[in-house]
C-alpha cells in the first residue's frame, strides 16, 4: 500500500491533477444534474439508460449505485459490483434522508480518485523507470490524459478508469521489480491478478505477463502458479457464481416478467425491441461462431478502417461527426474525419511511436507493454471482440505510446530531443484544447 503514499515532491502535482479531474467530473454531474439526482422509488433504468449517451460507455454503475441491480456483463467484470456494494448501501441509506440520489457524486469521487492516482503512477513510470526529468515526466503524463478515450474514461460512469489505475499500478510495480532485479512475490501477483481480472477479465492476462517478465522461470513453479494464479482465479470464479445465482438470475426473471407485462399493455413495443436488436446484431458484426465467448467475435468489420478511424483515431482525437453517439443506436462503426489535418496529426503520432519502437526495444519495460498490446490486438483486431466500439478501450493500452516516447526522448541527443519535446508539447496542448472543447461543449448543451 506504500505505492499510494503521495510523496512530498508529488503533492503539488497530485493536487493539480485532483483539481483537473474534479472539474471534469463536475461537468459530467452538471450535465444531467436535475434528472440524475432524482430519489426515485423505481425506474432508475429509464432515468439513466434512456438519457445517458456517451460513445458506447455504459451507465450501469449509476443504476447499480441507485438500486443494486447488475446490468453489466458479469462474466467480464466479476469484481465490479462487490467493489461498488459499500457505496450502494451508503446511497441506499442516505437517499430517503437527503431526498437526493447520490450515485453521480459517488461515481465522480471514485473516478477522481482513480484518475489522480493513475496520473501519479504514469508520472512515476516515466520519472523513475525511464529516468526522465520531472518536467518531461509531467509532460508525457499530461499527453496520456489528453487522449480522448482517457479523458472520457476518467469522467464517465464505467469501469475503464479503474482498469487504467490497476494496469498502471501493475506496470509500476513490475517495472520497479525489474529495475531492482527482484521477483514479484506470489501474493503481489495474486492480488494484482485478482483485481485486474476482477474489473476487466482479459486484463488479468497482463498481470500474469508482468509476473512472467519479472520472475522468469520462477513463475512456473507449482507453488507460485497455485498461490499466485490458480487461487485468485478460483476466488473470482466463486464470486462470479454467487452473484450470478443469488442476484442476476432472480433479476433476469423479474425483468422478463416486467417485459411481458409491458408487451401485453403495449404490443407495439415488440416491434421497437425487434428493430433495436436487429440494429445491434448488424453492428456487432458476423461472429466466428455462436459458441460461448466466440459469439462476441467479429469477422466482418474492416480492420484497416477500424485501425485508422478508431484505434489510432477516435481513441486519441474525437471525430466531430456523430460525436458521442453509440453504434448500437445511431453511430456508424466507421466515421471519417472531415479534414486531412486530422490524419496528418494521427500519422505523426503513429510515426513517432514506430520510431520509438525501433530505437527502444532494448527496454524490458517496453517489451512488457508490447506484450500487453499484443493481447489487445489479438482480442480486438484478430478476433474482433468489441471491434465495433474499440475506441472506448483506449484505457487498456494507450499508455504504451507515451512510454515509448519517453524512451525515445532518453535515446535522442540534445538537438533531436529538444525538437521531439516541442512536438510533444504542441500535441498535448492541441489534444487538450480540441478534445476538451468538444467534450465541454457537448455536455453543457445537454
Amino acid at each position: 500500500m506504500n505505492i499510494f503514499k503521495i510523496r512530498k515532491q508529488e503533492r503539488l502535482l497530485a493536487f493539480v491533477a485532483f483539481i483537473v479531474f474534479t472539474l471534469q467530473n463536475a461537468l459530467t454531474v452538471y450535465s444531467h444534474y436535475t434528472l440524475f439526482t432524482q430519489p426515485a422509488k423505481g425506474g432508475f433504468w429509464s432515468i439513466f439508460h434512456n438519457h445517458f449517451r456517451m460513445s458506447g460507455y455504459d451507465d450501469f454503475s449509476y443504476i447499480f449505485l441507485s438500486n443494486g441491480k447488475i446490468y453489466f456483463e458479469l462474466s467480464r467484470h466479476p469484481l465490479f459490483a462487490p467493489l461498488l456494494y459499500p457505496f450502494y448501501w451508503l446511497n441506499d441509506a442516505l437517499m430517503p434522508q437527503l431526498h437526493i440520489n447520490l450515485a453521480v457524486f459517488i461515481m465522480a469521487a471514485l473516478l477522481t480518485f482513480a484518475a489522480t492516482y493513475s496520473f501519479l503512477f504514469a508520472y512515476r513510470i516515466f520519472n523513475e523507470l525511464t529516468g526522465l526529468s520531472r518536467t518531461d515526466s509531467i509532460l508525457l503524463a499530461a499527453l496520456l490524459f489528453s487522449f480522448s478515450s482517457i479523458m472520457l474514461a476518467v469522467m464517465v460512469p464505467d469501469h475503464f478508469a479503474l482498469s487504467l489505475l490497476l494496469l498502471l499500478a501493475t506496470l509500476y510495480i513490475a517495472g520497479t521489480k525489474m529495475h531492482q532485479h527482484k521477483p514479484m512475490a506470489w501474493w503481489q501477483t495474486a492480488l494484482l491478478f485478482f483485481l485486474t481480472a476482477g474489473i476487466t477479465l482479459t486484463n488479468g492476462a497482463k498481470t500474469l505477463l508482468a509476473a512472467l517478465f519479472t520472475n522468469g522461470r520462477r513463475f512456473f513453479s507449482p507453488r507460485y502458479l497455485f498461490l499466485g494464479v490458480l487461487l485468485p482465479a478460483l476466488l473470482l470464479g466463486a464470486i462470479f457464481y454467487w452473484q450470478y445465482t443469488a442476484l442476476v438470475l432472480p433479476q433476469q426473471q423479474e425483468n422478463k416478467h416486467i417485459e411481458e407485462v409491458r408487451l401485453k399493455k403495449n404490443p407495439a413495443l415488440a416491434q421497437t425491441f425487434a428493430k433495436h436488436e436487429a440494429r445491434k446484431k448488424n453492428f456487432v458484426g458476423k461472429p466466428m461462431s455462436n459458441a460461448p465467448l466466440l459469439e462476441w467475435s467479429d469477422t466482418s468489420t474492416p480492420r484497416w478502417s477500424s485501425i485508422v478511424e478508431n484505434v489510432f483515431g477516435e481513441s486519441i482525437q474525437l471525430h466531430q461527426d456523430h460525436l458521442f453517439e453509440d453504434t448500437f443506436i445511431s453511430r456508424p462503426v466507421i466515421v471519417t474525419y472531415n479534414h486531412p489535418v486530422f490524419y496528418v496529426i494521427e500519422g505523426l503520432i503513429v510515426f513517432l511511436f514506430v520510431v520509438a519502437l525501433l530505437t527502444s526495444l532494448y527496454s524490458p519495460l517496453l517489451r512488457l507493454c508490447l506484450s500487453w498490446l499484443a493481447c489487445d490486438a489479438t482480442l480486438h483486431l484478430l478476433l474482433g471482440f468489441a471491434l465495433n466500439e474499440v475506441y472506448i478501450m483506449g484505457a487498456h493500452w494507450l499508455f504504451v505510446l507515451p512510454l515509448a516516447y519517453a524512451l525515445l526522448l532518453r535515446h535522442l541527443h540534445r538537438p533531436f530531443a529538444y525538437a521531439l519535446r516541442i512536438i510533444l508539447v504542441l500535441l498535448t496542448l492541441y489534444l487538450f484544447i480540441y478534445n476538451g472543447r468538444l467534450i465541454t461543449t457537448q455536455l453543457l448543451s445537454l
